[in-house]
């Protein structure tokens, strides 16, 4: 389970099955949050997770407004 939302510094994920968060960038972009959830998941699910919410982006901008 990742949770995601947007506070005044941005946007944040939470992954509590993994004690793990970390703040992102602009959903779609791979490099940045590559780089942060890497660091707190390690590398296979921190990628997966990055384009996980760059393949999504646009339906959670349009549902959510983020």
């Amino acid at each position: 389970m990742v949770l995601i939302g947007q506070t005044t510094s941005g946007h944040f994920a939470c992954m509590p099955d993994f004690g793990a968060g970390c703040y992102l960038a602009d959903l779609k972009d791979i490099f940045w949050n590559t780089e942060k959830l890497t660091a707190v998941l390690g590398k296979v699910d921190g990628i997966t997770v990055a384009y996980a919410l760059s393949s999504i982006s646009d339906q959670l901008h349009n549902t959510y407004q983020f």
